[in-house]
């Protein structure tokens, strides 16, 4: 096999780049419910994170089969180095795509300044990943999840669900509307009435700030992510500290064009070295080195003689400023941190993991009575303690949610569950013939439940706040929540001291859907869900559990083509809509 030169290999890692980010895009805005079937998993891309892969196992107490393409990922970094980071993480991609955009500078090195990373104390921000990797693998021995704080594909992941998402389908509405006029004249009907749904999540100033600072580095820094702060990137740089396939050079002239146009900077100004656990593989190097001097292979040695027929002077560069020491590794980079510093980063992280078991918020030891009434978790989701280790908080089950009813968690389930997915019936409620979020899980957080049996898995119960309530505490007739309740949970009962019928919900026909919730007519809800009552075994049946439970409602009828019927009658001739009182 004769090794790729010149800039045909250059072009190949860009293309496997873009091809990469086009495939996420698609599984990422494809999924959606009604669910249609593809020839990829949704979720491809979050079961390739090689360090969700390490650490969600480690943290949950169980083995996760479908996060084993990243357990692939990382056992073939031994042979292939950081391929994944520099030919496949759609993470990476996005960024350099953003610095394209953005029309970044070159980097310091290689216009002839002097960077951050070239020397000097400033240079220990590289090894800022590696103290990130301990800390995370530190929480996780304790069984606490902190990694979704620098995993890269659920990062992307949020970032494209929950922010561009939302945001295309606003700008797409826009052009709907700005286009009326055109899509009239042309009768193109389709588009003149076509209304995209809006889609709207909260923390989206925190996205906006964290992806903002990154895209603003990398303006300035190319792959400052990567090189600095990526926890998985560090984690698959000690799996390449000396792969088969690696970077070799042959007759170099030592022009230093190499080690000025690395990306990563891996490369020493002699442009013998490099550091492997550093290189992406990207083949940069080869497509700007004069003497075709560089291959990547796994065979061969590295040659320190010059070549007989190196170009003339006039076409070597200047070498930038960089300075080398022994002290430093094979190359101009900080060596790795001691094993000292490394144990003492893993304490941190097992101290913190002890601070969020101690917590006064704290849900790692979780039962019903400790669960904020925010705190309602999607159907199918696993005992609470289990679900805060396996969440990637990725913002999947709550793109694929049809009625934008999961929103990502703040301190309502403690500072650990922040991002984690809670059911919020005010936006929206629990469709009764949706699982899709148990379907994008690759985690199994949330349980791919069947629909039989999804309609058994309780999320909570339907509470009225008499104090707010039209009937309770006004005396004025409405009934909203007993019309819409699909399991005829609400009913309407004359209470003494009362003018009219007020609502109450029976606990033991209620599912938590939120309809009641997300459609009382009161500006603040009158009647509300909470986690009372939630089934949430981690393997169990829910349709055994509810009928253990004591739960006599009757699911709905998804395929009989009518709306169930729970003894509602008719309205009387003459009466108001619902909601309406004279």
């Amino acid at each position: 096999m004769k090794p790729f030169r010149g800039r045909v290999s250059g072009a190949l890692a860009h293309g496997s780049q873009a091809v990469s980010l086009s495939l996420f895009w698609f599984l990422l805005f494809s999924a959606s419910w009604p669910s249609v079937e593809l020839w990829l998993p949704a979720d491809l891309f979050l079961r390739m994170d090689p360090l969700a892969a390490v650490l969600a196992p480690l943290a949950g107490r169980q083995w996760i089969a479908a996060l084993v393409p990243g357990v692939v990922i990382l056992a073939f970094s031994f042979v292939a180095g950081r391929f994944f980071c520099g030919w496949l993480c759609p993470f990476g991609a996005s960024l350099t795509f953003a610095r394209r955009l953005l029309r970044a500078k070159p980097a310091a090195a290689q216009n002839g300044e002097k960077g951050i990373f070239s020397g000097g104390p400033e240079r220990g921000i590289r090894n800022v990943k590696f103290f990130a990797l301990a800390v995370m693998l530190g929480a996780a021995a304790l069984g606490v999840n902190d990694f979704y704080w620098g995993s890269p594909i659920p990062l992307i992941t949020r970032f494209y669900a929950l922010l561009a998402h939302p945001l295309l389908l606003l700008l797409s509405n826009l052009g709907l509307t700005w286009g009326q006029p055109f899509f009239a004249a042309l009768d193109m009907q389709a588009l003149q009435y076509l209304d995209l749904p809006a889609r709207r999540f909260d923390g989206l100033y925190f996205l906006l700030a964290f992806f903002g600072l990154l895209f603003f580095l990398e303006r300035r820094h190319p792959r400052f992510w990567c090189r600095c702060l990526c926890p998985a990137g560090a984690l698959l740089g000690l799996a390449s500290r000396r792969p088969l396939f690696r970077r070799r050079v042959s007759g170099c002239i030592q022009c230093s064009r190499c080690a000025r146009l690395c990306p990563m900077e891996a490369i020493n100004p002699r442009a013998m070295r490099t550091r492997h656990d550093e290189c992406l593989v990207c083949r940069a190097c080869a497509d700007v080195c004069p003497a075709r001097a560089i291959t990547f292979s796994p065979w061969g040695r590295v040659s320190r003689d010059v070549a007989e027929n190196a170009p003339a002077r006039p076409e070597r560069a200047a070498a930038p400023d960089i300075p080398y020491s022994r002290e430093s590794g094979p190359g101009h980079l900080p060596p790795l941190p001691s094993r000292r510093a490394f144990l003492g980063a893993a304490g941190l992280g097992l101290l913190l993991a002890g601070a969020q078991y101690s917590g006064a918020r704290s849900l790692l030891n979780a039962d019903n009575r400790q669960i904020s009434p925010a705190c309602v978790r999607p159907p199918g989701a696993v005992p609470e303690p289990a679900f805060l280790a396996l969440c990637l908080r990725c913002g999947e089950c709550m793109k694929i949610c049809p009625s934008n009813a999961l929103q990502p968690a703040w301190l309502t389930a403690g500072p650990e569950g922040l991002f984690s997915p809670v059911l919020t019936p005010r936006r929206g409620p629990c469709l009764p013939d949706c699982n899709a979020c148990g379907r994008v899980c690759p985690t199994h957080a949330i349980r791919a439940l069947p629909l039989e049996e999804k309609r058994w898995a309780r999320v909570g119960t339907a509470l009225v706040r008499q104090n707010a309530c039209l009937a309770w505490a006004r005396g004025r007739a409405c009934v909203v929540c007993q019309e819409v309740c699909p399991y005829g949970a609400v009913r309407l009962r004359k209470m003494e001291g009362l003018a009219v019928p007020a609502p109450v919900v029976n606990d033991s026909r209620c599912y938590g859907c939120g309809y009641c919730e997300r459609h009382c007519p009161v500006s603040v809800s009158a009647i509300v869900v909470e986690p009372l009552n939630a089934l949430r075994p981690a393997k169990a049946s829910h349709r055994l559990a509810a009928r253990a439970a004591g739960m006599d409602y009757s699911p709905p009828d998804s395929h009989g083509g009518k709306e169930p019927d729970f003894g509602r009658k008719d309205l009387p001739e003459g009466s108001l809509p619902p909601g309406f009182s004279e």
